[in-house]
């Protein structure tokens, strides 16, 4: 069981982005439909499983503690963010909205549906409860969560989206090992991937920009 396991997990998560990576030429096309493909499988075997809590899917317990909690770091780290890209970038702020009013709100209504929930259930909800047998350490399941989202991104031909995965991916995972709720964590997802598209940055997070 544990062989079946950790091949699984390296199928999976390493094989299948390097796949995407390298046979994959026309991302628009087939990345968001092999997301969300993904997702349904992972959200199938969750499903199936008797061991899953699928309340753990959507319950809102304590949420507004949590996304007050989300906030403390959201607000100065953006703000941050956002001086850091005035001075080192300004080419680049409010790109999307400047340039493509329409895409922009296209993206920001699309976003959380066809690529936030089915990252959260990819790498946060189904990661830390298929794998919780053969890798009891949560922290280690954290650590490997966030490696895999990050590798997940190199088909954006870019650092800086890797870079801002392995970011994400560890809040995102924090969060969830704090209050094992996909909701909560979609919206934290939902709200940075909004506020870096609206800001400029999200267009190294795009499989072509603007």
């Amino acid at each position: 069981m544990h062989l079946l396991r950790w091949s699984e997990l390296t199928v999976l998560f390493l094989c299948t982005p390097l796949l995407i990576l390298f046979l994959v030429s026309d991302y628009d096309t087939w990345l968001m439909p092999l997301l969300i493909l993904m997702g349904g499988y992972c959200l199938l075997l969750l499903w199936k499983d008797v061991n899953f809590k699928r309340f753990r899917l959507w319950h809102t317990d304590d949420f507004w503690q949590h996304f007050g909690a989300t906030l403390k770091v959201f607000v100065p780290c953006a703000i941050v963010l956002a001086i850091l890209v005035y001075y080192f970038a300004p080419q680049i702020l409010f790109k999307l909205p400047r340039e493509d009013v329409q895409f922009w709100l296209i993206t920001l209504a699309i976003y959380p549906i066809v690529s936030v929930i089915p990252q959260e259930v990819i790498f946060r909800t189904f990661f830390f409860h298929r794998y919780k047998r053969i890798i009891p350490s949560k922290n280690i399941r954290w650590a490997l969560s966030t490696v895999s989202f990050s590798l997940a991104h190199v088909v954006y031909g870019n650092w800086i989206a890797v870079g801002l995965s392995c970011i994400g991916g560890m809040l995102f995972g924090y969060r969830y090992m704090q209050t094992r709720s996909t909701l909560v964590v979609v919206v934290e997802h939902s709200l940075w991937g909004s506020y870096l598209f609206t800001l400029g940055v999200g267009v190294f997070l795009l499989t072509q920009n603007i």
